[in-house]
């Protein structure tokens, strides 16, 4: 968990020119490679915790370049919405079989 952080950290560095998008397609691979990998174990705290800690990143990231309330400009429905950042909630939830009805990544069928 803590290379995770790590690699998180150095990707969404404070003084880095990027706007939200640009950020969020950085730090997406990661987040979609470590998620896939451990979601097998019970990790729905970690994976809890983990998210809650990405938005705050990627807020106070925006916070700093621009001195705006990120946390109202950029809610969470629309960072993952319209931004696309990876949810590694929903990533625990395709592997409940109850719910692959409910999953986007399985209707490939």
């Amino acid at each position: 968990m803590k290379r995770f952080q790590d690699t998180i950290r150095q990707r969404t560095k404070r003084r880095l020119p990027l706007t939200v998008q640009e950020l969020i397609d950085r730090i997406n691979p990661v987040i979609r490679g470590w998620g896939n990998y451990y979601r097998k174990a019970h990790v729905r705290k970690l994976f809890n915790r983990l998210q809650r800690w990405i938005i705050q990143r990627i807020r106070s990231h925006q916070y700093k370049r621009w001195r705006n309330g990120g946390w109202r400009k950029y809610p969470e429905r629309r960072l993952y919405g319209e931004f696309r950042l990876v949810n590694l909630i929903q990533l625990i939830a395709c592997q409940d079989y109850r719910l692959k009805n409910l999953c986007t990544c399985v209707r490939l069928k």
